[in-house]
């Protein structure tokens, strides 16, 4: 599994790194067969005033599916911490949904089995 993390328009510190490490290393727990995540840091004007927002792109791939997606706030540790939990959702449900057609195809194929005999 291979983390890229890449920033624009920001500096980034060894311990924001540190953290955005820790925080996507835990989507492995959601779905083992991540393959590759990378994660992109970037700041923008904010459209409220003269303060700015952050946003965290996290970009997951796992067999034949990549998922996407991109969160804003107004701190970067939250909008790293919001993505994650997004991330970790779609993984679940992208997990369950697999879990769920192999389940179905086990019953059909156990269903064929005893018509034969």
């Amino acid at each position: 599994m291979n983390i890229t993390l890449s920033g624009l328009h920001l500096e980034s510190s060894p311990k924001l790194k540190k953290y955005a490490y820790k925080k996507t290393n835990k989507l492995l727990k959601y779905n083992p067969k991540i393959q590759n995540i990378t994660v992109r840091l970037f700041s923008q004007e904010a459209h409220r005033g003269k303060e700015k927002d952050y946003s965290c792109e996290l970009t997951v791939h796992i067999p034949e599916k990549i998922l996407e997606l991109v969160d804003t706030q107004r701190d970067l540790e939250k909008a790293i911490d919001k993505a994650c939990e997004r991330m970790k959702k779609i993984l679940v449900r992208t997990k369950e949904k697999n879990i769920s057609k192999e389940h179905k195809r086990g019953i059909f194929n156990k269903l064929i089995s005893r018509l034969r005999h």
